[in-house]
């Protein structure tokens, strides 16, 4: 383990599974327990609205939610992509529909490319077809 500099406040500390400063894990630590009591007394909220009432930062409670320390069927948050509220993952199902077209149709882009790289070297190894000698 080495020293590094803590990415919340920059302050050099010795490396941690945290991955952040001593004080600033403490201070996460009571940050998370500010959610959990907020979300105890409402029914369903977004994250700007945990944000207004605790004062904790939006990334901290982002945090929260993917590390699994809060449940999110009580919180709304944005789609890393698009900006619409969900209440589970990072992406909305619109956005997650539109990488999963794409990447099938990389898929199929590179499918087609190999078959003609294919067809190439067929060619150049037994001439076109119906080629006369």
């Amino acid at each position: 383990m080495g020293l590094t500099n803590c990415s919340e406040c920059g302050k050099l500390y010795v490396e941690n599974a945290a991955r952040i400063c001593p004080d600033c894990y403490r201070r996460q630590e009571e940050d998370a327990e500010t959610v959990v009591e907020y979300l105890r007394d409402v029914d369903k909220a977004t994250l700007e609205e945990i944000h207004q009432a605790t004062g904790v930062k939006h990334k901290i409670i982002l945090r929260l939610l993917h590390s699994g320390r809060i449940m999110g069927s009580a919180i709304s948050y944005p789609c890393e992509t698009c900006g619409t509220l969900i209440d589970a993952g990072r992406l909305c199902d619109k956005c997650s529909k539109n990488i999963l077209d794409q990447i099938k149709t990389d898929e199929r882009h590179q499918e087609h490319e190999k078959h003609a790289q294919q067809q190439k070297i067929r060619s150049r190894m037994y001439g076109s077809v119906g080629e006369k000698e």
